[in-house]
């Protein structure tokens, strides 16, 4: 045979190789991207699917509460007073903003944080570790005395022996009623 010499037959496995790890390479990539694209595609779907919108009443909520936040008006009217107590007064709400003007700061005057109740620079108990004790001869605050609750009964009274009898009168009384009778012994 004559002609030109021919090329051996011999594979080019270096381009083989190449051309199929790219390959491989390729279809990796593309699958890796289809299923990105369905999945954010899908989220929503499969979010209502897994939680069936349990978080709809805690928004809805909350967007009530953000728009009732910078309102003014009533409050819910006040329920019928039992037999025996007073009405009570309606009550109205305003909005944030303002109502942030108007409170007190506590770094201006600390002890003046309850106008209506005015200064409290006064201690009434001992500044020692454990239970509180009161300090002998100190007024409690409004509403912070124990006892019945009757407005009978003095501060300037001796207070009374754990057992709840009074040293001079004989008669057991509660702490603070002031219904005990002094020097009305046996």
């Amino acid at each position: 045979m004559s002609g030109a010499k021919r090329n051996s037959d011999t594979l080019n496995t270096v381009g083989i190789v190449v051309v199929g790890i790219c390959g491989a390479v390729l279809v990796y990539v593309s699958i890796t991207a289809l299923q990105a694209f369905y999945a954010n595609d899908s989220s929503d779907i499969q979010t209502m699917a897994d939680y069936g919108g349990q978080d709809t009443p805690v928004k809805n909520l909350k967007a009530a509460q953000m728009g009732a936040i910078n309102e003014y008006g009533p409050n819910a009217a006040p329920t019928a007073p039992k037999a025996g107590e007073p009405a009570k007064a309606q009550t109205y709400h305003m909005a944030i903003t303002d109502a942030k003007k108007l409170v007190i700061d506590p770094k201006a005057d600390p002890a003046n944080l309850i106008p209506v109740l005015g200064r409290s620079d006064k201690s009434s108990v001992l500044p020692i570790y454990g239970r509180p004790k009161v300090i002998p001869g100190a007024t409690p605050g409004p509403g912070s005395g124990s006892g019945s609750g009757s407005a009978t009964g003095s501060a300037a009274e001796p207070p009374t022996t754990p057992t709840g009898t009074d040293a001079g009168s004989g008669s057991a009384t509660a702490a603070g009623s002031g219904s005990a009778a002094k020097g009305n012994g046996p």
